[in-house]
C-alpha cells in the first residue's frame, strides 16, 4: 500500500523549468491567499466586532438614560400610593349605590 503524499510526485518536477513554475504557482497562490486575508476577511471581521460593540454600548446608553426616567415614575407611583394622596370618600361619586 502506497503512503498518502502531499504534493506532487517527484518525476512532475524534475524539469527546472516545471519546477519554477510550480513554485512561481505556488507564489501567486500564496500571495492571493495573504491577500484575500488581509484585505477582505480582516476587514469584514472588523465590521462585524464593531456593529456587534457598537450595539452593546447603544444598549448600556439606554440603561443607563432610562435611570432618571425609572427614578421619576417610582416616586411618583410611590407617592400615589399613599393613602394621603388618593381622594377621600366623601369626594368620590355615589353611583355605586344606585
Amino acid at each position: 500500500m502506497e503512503q498518502l503524499r502531499l504534493g506532487l510526485p517527484p518525476r512532475d518536477t524534475a524539469n527546472p523549468i516545471a519546477r519554477l513554475m510550480f513554485g512561481l504557482l505556488a507564489l501567486v497562490a500564496g500571495l492571493g491567499l495573504i491577500a484575500l486575508l488581509l484585505f477582505v476577511v480582516l476587514p469584514v471581521a472588523g465590521l462585524i466586532v464593531s456593529a456587534a460593540l457598537g450595539g452593546i454600548l447603544l444598549a448600556l446608553a439606554g440603561v443607563v438614560m432610562m435611570v432618571p426616567f425609572l427614578l421619576v415614575a417610582g416616586s411618583v407611583l410611590i407617592f400615589f400610593s399613599r393613602s394621603s394622596a388618593r381622594r377621600q370618600a366623601s369626594v368620590r361619586s355615589n353611583t355605586a349605590r344606585h
